[in-house]
């Protein structure tokens, strides 16, 4: 059976599994970005170390994402998605492990710093399999028109499990910051067998189209029909990394709290932020029936006024209304993003562009620490704010005025190429 063939008739069953996969790494992500900044000060790290032990993890992710996404194209999505949750239970429990080192007293300063930074890594390197694998799973199942909404339901898995995640992990608090971090492990755990054992791969390998490289995957990357989305993508990805690097700190020090308490609080955020962004993709976006232009222009309009709102807000209610605008904007965003790159491209392009796609998402996490962690210590805690609002003007510019996202309609409206014969 063809890709082609099987897009419009396969049934949609397979997208749950995916969706599962997707909403634990979402919980996974939330919950450790709910309890870092806490731990952080517990273990006597700098603020600034919340950003810097994921930076190298976002290093590995991006150039990572694009070799699984190629390798998808090559050997299944399956076993790529399999692989990249497992990975996953390993990076969460490394992480675990040395944060009871430290809590304990048997790590400490550089070297305890070092091994967190580490153990994140292992999620970069080989937990970015997951995310591209199962984009392309669902471009090979799906036709061009249905493809952005498809995509955007996978977008949802991830904001469902970052909505409840935090509010997992608050009610986790309790028995200890490290819970969060272990549940998080047996569920990545789980997940990864599951699709190892039960996800059906109905499509085969592309095995008779030759061996895509670094190469070819850089001049996708510069391809005039993709390189404007993956522009957006970078910019979309740094503001995303200051907000949420920083909003645990912000929330702190504007709220004047500290410890469980002010993990608790970044968790009701991070909360609002995901339901939103999940309303978004799920009762909003299916009756906008915008191009994907359009969402990326009104995402970043929605979410630079979600950001002010934050710089001004009293209270944690406030902070949770700035941070719902924040899902809001970025729930259109990321589906006018991820949807356009996907049909901007050919069907035997899409491992490869969803391994790019991915990467860049987490690109713009190695430069936030500076932008995020370093300008928050050394020039107050709304500079890095500020610098959010900057980029999410210039993307909107970019957005209204690019003459390779305005050329993407003739693409996505184009036929499919003729099958190769088997």
């Amino acid at each position: 059976m063809t890709t082609a063939e099987s897009k419009p008739a396969q049934p949609r069953r397979q997208f749950r599994l995916l969706f599962l996969c997707l909403l634990v790494i979402g919980a996974g992500n939330s919950m450790l970005l709910a309890v870092a900044p806490p731990l952080v000060r517990q273990l006597g790290l700098s603020d600034s170390s919340v950003g810097w032990i994921f930076s190298l993890s976002a290093l590995l992710w991006v150039f990572c994402s694009p070799y699984w996404g190629r390798t998808s194209d090559r050997v299944g999505r399956k076993p790529i998605a399999a692989l990249g949750l497992a990975a996953y239970a390993v990076s969460m429990g490394s992480f675990g492990i040395v944060v009871v080192l430290g809590l304990n007293g048997l790590l400490a300063g550089v070297w305890l710093f070092a091994l967190l930074m580490l153990a994140r890594a292992i999620f970069g390197a080989f937990g970015s399999a997951t995310s591209p694998a199962a984009q392309a799973y669902v471009a090979d199942r799906t036709s061009r028109t249905e493809r952005t909404e498809q995509l955007a339901g996978l977008s949802a898995a991830f904001a469902v499990g970052q909505a409840f995640g935090p509010g997992v992990a608050a009610a986790l608090l309790g028995f200890g910051l490290i819970v969060p971090i272990v549940l998080v492990t047996i569920l990545a755990a789980g997940t990864s067998f599951a699709v190892w054992r039960f996800l059906p791969e109905t499509t085969p390998p592309q095995t008779e189209q030759r061996r895509s490289d670094w190469k070819e995957s850089l001049a996708l990357a510069t391809d005039r029909r993709l390189s404007g989305y993956l522009i957006y993508g970078f910019g979309l990805s740094v503001i995303s990394g200051i907000t949420v690097q920083v909003f645990g700190l912000f929330t702190m020090d504007r709220l004047e709290v500290s410890g469980a308490q002010g993990a608790e609080y970044a968790a009701a955020g991070f909360m609002a932020n995901a339901l939103a962004f999940l309303a978004t993709q799920l009762g909003i976006l299916p009756r906008l029936k915008m191009l994907p232009r359009a969402l990326m222009a009104w995402g970043a309009g929605l979410f630079a006024i979600g950001v002010l709102i934050q710089i001004a807000a009293p209270s944690l209610g406030a902070l949770m209304t700035a941070l719902a605008v924040q899902g809001v904007g970025g729930g259109l965003a990321r589906a006018g993003y991820a949807g356009g790159s996907s049909i901007a491209v050919r069907p035997d392009e899409q491992g490869a562009a969803a391994g790019l796609v991915v990467g860049i998402n987490g690109a713009g996490f190695v430069f936030s620490p500076l932008l995020g962690g370093v300008v928050y210590e050394n020039a107050g805690m709304n500079a890095p704010l500020y610098v959010t609002i900057a980029i999410l003007m210039a993307m909107l510019i970019f957005t209204l005025r690019s003459r390779r996202l305005r050329s993407v309609t003739p693409v996505e409206q184009s036929a499919e190429p003729p099958e190769q014969p088997q």
